[in-house]
């Protein structure tokens, strides 16, 4: 049986790339013009056990620019190529790391059949320079992708030196991958790879030459899915923490929900590996990708990091996935201690007799307590001086619950209410917690004066009718006689 195994275990190391436990890979890779630097090779072996790293031939392409590509050729021979095996993002020249070693592979599975294996020259050379970007220049974001800067200036070459006869159709086909990669390479999964090829990135132990990306064309083994989590929430207790995943699969595989677990961890290291680094205080299956699980802090949380840990399952395929936890969210602060609800009360209207005043205020609870709106009260106070501490201090002559901030309680100043200030108290109180508050009052309005009442202007007297005939003929005389002395 042990030999079986062996055998079996050499066997798999033959057909996939990456089973073999060899360090690196070294041999022959023969270069055949193809317009793009890139080679075949059928003899590369593991330098540890000599065991083929692949029963197919690889295609390798350079990723990476201003170095030899380390091919054979009868006219200029080269030593035979040494790759790190499984170099991943190690063989990224740029700044994108895992974000540009799933770039390239995403490049590869969309474009490879179409612009290299049965592109033309100017396709071709097109693909050779977007990998020279993705591994020369690509930061993980869109403006990093730059037609006209770093390493691979497209416009710049002459196609027609590597065998093509259309430098305009060379650029437009650098262009069209150009706004591809901006627009769907910045939101791409770092952990994403092609289910139709199996490729592997390779760093060349010599710097003098080119590391290179390596594809079959061949279908990966079927992988297991794969989650990334995020925790989101107040680290303090008597919050609510949130967590929640994106779920993929390389090979297409669909969520298990009811089998996709979670668990919400503890730990006063702000770094675990899995729950079991921890102490769980929460788990169970999350239902799928689209569901948010949430984790209430306890006391016994207190001074403790948060996680988030996620298995995921599928429902076909290799499964389930291997658990991935979140960074830290903490560490967990102690509740603060709960206080009472506050009221700012305000006082509004004329200070008069038979006028109405009117009371409003404004209700705040620093732990979020909401109002109870039966059980804050208000009082109208009047006192001879112009400021009191509580409703106490004076008489009170109207008071009642508010019925809730939303709500202005009125009073109709009285006659006994004369040269007396007027001042609204509320004391706020809360469905929960520490309550009620204290009482607090207005500043005050007044003094109150007596009502202005507006008198009817005094009568002038008048003539009547039977005056008014009196005095015409006396008025008639009178303006005879005038005319006469006149005349004389």
């Amino acid at each position: 049986m042990r030999q079986q195994m062996q055998t079996l275990a050499a066997a798999l190391a033959m057909a996939v790339p990456g089973l073999s436990s060899a360090a690196f890979v070294s041999g022959a890779v023969n270069y055949n013009f193809s317009s793009i630097y890139s080679g075949t090779s059928e003899e590369l072996r593991y330098d540890a056990n000599g065991a083929l790293y692949s029963d197919e031939s690889v295609l390798l392409i350079c990723i990476d620019h201003s170095t030899q590509p380390p091919f054979a050729n009868a006219a200029t021979p080269v030593p035979q190529a040494q790759f790190d095996t499984e170099a991943g993002a190690s063989a990224i020249k740029g700044a994108s790391g895992a974000a540009g070693e799933a770039a390239i592979y995403w490049l590869l599975d969309q474009y490879y059949l179409s612009y290299y294996k049965n592109g033309s020259v100017e396709q071709r050379r097109a693909l050779q320079y977007a990998l020279w970007e993705l591994g020369n220049d690509y930061d993980g974001s869109a403006a990093s992708i730059n037609i006209s800067a770093g390493a691979s200036r497209p416009a710049s070459e002459n196609v027609i030196e590597y065998g093509g006869s259309d430098q305009a159709a060379f650029v437009s086909a650098y262009n069209s991958l150009y706004d591809a990669m901006k627009a769907s390479l910045p939101t791409l999964r770092t952990s994403y790879r092609s289910g139709t090829y199996t490729m592997d990135l390779f760093r060349n132990r010599d710097p003098a030459y080119q590391h290179m990306v390596a594809l079959i064309e061949r279908a990966p083994p079927n992988t297991v899915p794969i989650a990334e989590p995020t925790i989101t929430g107040t680290s303090q207790v008597g919050s609510t923490v949130t967590g929640s995943y994106t779920y993929a699969d390389n090979n297409n595989d669909v969520e298990n929900p009811s089998g996709t677990t979670y668990q919400f961890v503890t730990s006063a290291s702000p770094s675990i590996s899995s729950s079991s680094d921890g102490t769980v205080v929460a788990s169970g299956t999350t239902g799928g990708a689209s569901q948010t699980p949430t984790y209430t802090l306890q006391p016994a949380d207190q001074d403790k990091n948060i996680f988030f840990c996620v298995r995921p399952d599928a429902q076909t395929g290799a499964t389930p996935g291997l658990e991935v936890c979140t960074t830290a969210l903490g560490p967990v602060t102690e509740l603060p201690p709960n206080v009472v609800p506050t009221a700012v009360p305000s006082i509004t209207g004329t200070p008069q007799v038979g006028s109405t005043v009117t009371g409003s205020y404004t209700y705040a609870d620093n732990n979020s307590d909401v109002e109870n709106p039966s059980g804050t009260t208000y009082q109208f106070v009047t006192s001879p001086n112009p400021s009191i501490s509580s409703s106490s201090d004076g008489t009170v002559v109207a008071s009642g619950t508010t019925g809730g901030a939303g709500q202005t309680p009125t009073y109709t100043l009285q006659a006994a209410d004369l040269n007396q200030y007027v001042f609204f108290c509320v004391k706020p109180a809360a469905q929960t917690g520490a309550s009620p508050g204290l009482e607090v009052c207005t500043s005050p309005v007044g003094p109150v004066t007596t009502r202005v009442v507006q008198q009817a202007p005094t009568p002038v007297p008048g003539l009547g009718p039977w005056a008014l005939m009196g005095l015409t003929p006396l008025i008639a005389l009178l303006g005879i006689r005038r005319q006469r002395k006149h005349i004389g």
